[in-house]
């Protein structure tokens, strides 16, 4: 029995730059070849002009309707660093970051690159605040770092996710207080220990000696802990009982590992896999085929197309996109006795940095597939393919109906 490679280009979708795109640009012979023998189409992964999140994406993308599942991104986060939520628990995103002394965002990710070292030392930072937080709040706090900047900030006590974040999501705003957003004790609570814990975090961590190196070697100090996207636990029902499709998802960042967890999917990763651009895929993609005789469907996410994009790096994001075609290369004759999807799960345009709300490209390949006469995956090439225009909950009802797995609606 066939099965599905599906690979996600996190960010990947962009606007035209002098007429082109990173995917348009790429040089992608195993790609474009699978692109010429199958149905091109454009996506919607949440609806037209929606500007999606990675974590509401994904979540449509596996099948699941966002507006009804979606929790808040913190959750996906801490499942996704292997830590496992209980009830009422509360998880927040974290970034660590760099301010000024009047609380000016400097730098959202501080660099982003962070030393084991560094993060040795902000874990350590952040028991030491959980003890005392502890102690006057009766809030128990778990914090784990996760890749580069990024971490999670679990609550745990009478808490709720009903508050605002600290992060202002721009640089050159001031770092935010959070606030209740209902008019309860736990929100009131919640808001507090919130405030508490950044201003503790950013007292102590000015005077770190992690700091006294950074800024020796010319690098931004860590002296701020940013927190969005407060969840908590969704009920999902797995989609192995919802569309009968056996799953797993390779990944380096923790979210899209969390999103998959949550949706009843085995995770994996691979070495070379941080989720970093300067990732390398090629055991990635040996685990990945390997998987593919265990499993109706594996997902590999590629996640430095959008950190490039993030950094606004051209030339890197269509680096990224030429490694992981170069790891196909090998398995290409595998590939076509099975089904190969290639999309993204937004745009990220690199003129503009940030995620945006047009549609992506999607291909589909399949032995069985309709053959169109798009020949290169690109944002300017795929509109004209047979597959339309579908939106990203049709995929996995798509898959289903090809891998002969999803029953009949009606007699």
């Amino acid at each position: 029995m066939p099965s599905v490679f599906w690979i996600l280009f996190d960010g990947g979708g962009d606007r035209p730059v002098g007429g082109r795109t990173p995917f348009h640009t790429a040089f992608k012979p195993t790609i474009d070849y699978l692109t010429s023998l199958g149905s091109c189409g454009i996506l919607d992964p949440i609806a037209p002009g929606v500007r999606p999140g990675s974590d509401t994406a994904h979540l449509a993308l596996f099948g699941y309707d966002p507006y009804k599942y979606y929790t808040g991104r913190g959750a996906f986060e801490a499942l996704g660093a292997g830590l496992e939520l209980k009830p009422g628990d509360v998880a927040f995103r974290t970034n660590l970051a760099t301010i000024d002394d009047n609380g000016m965002v400097l730098d959202r990710r501080a660099g982003r690159y962070i030393t084991p070292e560094e993060v040795e030392a902000v874990e350590n930072l952040m028991a030491n605040i959980a003890e005392d937080i502890k102690r006057k709040y009766g809030v128990e706090i778990i914090y784990k770092s996760t890749v580069e900047h990024r971490g999670v900030l679990v609550l745990r006590g009478s808490v709720s996710h009903k508050v605002s974040d600290t992060d202002p999501h721009k640089v050159g705003a001031k770092l935010l207080e959070s606030r209740p957003l209902e008019n309860s004790k736990e929100a009131v609570l919640t808001a507090e220990v919130i405030n508490e814990v950044t201003k503790r975090f950013s007292e102590v961590a000015k005077d770190l000696e992690i700091n006294r190196k950074r800024r020796l070697e010319g690098r931004l100090p860590i002296n701020a802990i940013l927190l969005r996207g407060g969840g908590y636990m969704p009920q999902i029902e797995p989609v192995r009982e919802r569309y009968n499709i056996k799953a797993a998802a390779i990944a380096g960042v923790a979210l899209i590992r969390g999103v998959a967890r949550a949706v009843g999917m085995d995770v994996y990763t691979a070495r070379g896999l941080g989720g970093t651009k300067d990732d390398m895929f090629d055991e990635a993609v040996r685990l990945a085929v390997e998987l593919m005789g265990r499993y109706d469907l594996v997902f590999l996410h590629v996640k430095g197309t959008d950190s490039a994009s993030h950094d606004g790096d051209f030339k890197g994001k269509v680096s990224v996109i030429e490694r992981l075609d170069k790891a196909l290369t090998p398995y290409l004759d595998r590939l076509l006795n099975n089904y190969v999807v290639i999309t993204s799960d937004h745009a990220t345009p690199i003129s503009v940095k940030e995620h945006t709300g047009e549609s992506v490209p999607i291909l589909l390949y399949g032995p069985d597939v309709v053959t169109d006469d798009v020949s290169k995956f690109s944002e300017l090439t795929c509109w004209r393919g047979a597959l339309g225009r579908i939106r990203g909950i049709d995929i996995m009802p798509i898959l289903g109906s090809y891998l002969a797995l999803t029953e009949k609606f009606g007699e």
